[in-house]
């Protein structure tokens, strides 16, 4: 079944993929997609840091640290996704799925993220949940979906 992406999605995998080129990294790691939403003040995944009390401009800031210390193995502009990011995104796709949306936004990565890498990195540091980050999507989105 191929997933169809939502235009913010869309968005952020390109503006992750420019990043992922220009500091000269071989694969497009999550934290490339992270800094590319979190670039973004107008996406949901914006929209539901900053309704958990999280400084969109210091957690942009701590992402775009965290991909700089990808240590480039290569100066290739074919950028591939990583392991990772796949993993990700495929978890991304079940929590989709989950909330009976047919395509694929920031919320559902950003959800994926924090259900399955709980207490990782920026999730840590900015007292993240899934729990509670899930609880304010359904405020932001009033009953709608993707």
């Amino acid at each position: 079944m191929t997933v169809q992406y939502a235009e913010q999605m869309t968005s952020a995998l390109a503006s992750a993929r420019q990043l992922a080129i220009a500091q000269k990294s071989p694969e497009l790691f999550t934290i490339h997609l992270l800094t590319a939403l979190s670039a973004d003040p107008h996406t949901t995944f914006s929209e539901l840091l900053t309704a958990n009390g999280v400084d969109l401009g210091a957690f942009h800031d701590f992402a775009l640290a965290r991909s700089q210390q990808v240590v480039p193995a290569g100066l290739s502009t074919d950028v591939r996704p990583s392991a990772e990011n796949v993993a990700l995104m495929q978890q991304a796709v079940s929590e989709m799925r989950e909330l009976g949306d047919t395509r694929l936004s920031s919320e559902h990565l950003l959800l994926a993220a924090l259900k399955y890498r709980p207490g990782k990195g920026a999730w840590a540091i900015f007292k993240l949940s899934y729990p509670t980050v899930r609880a304010s999507l359904d405020t932001i989105r009033r009953d709608t979906s993707v």
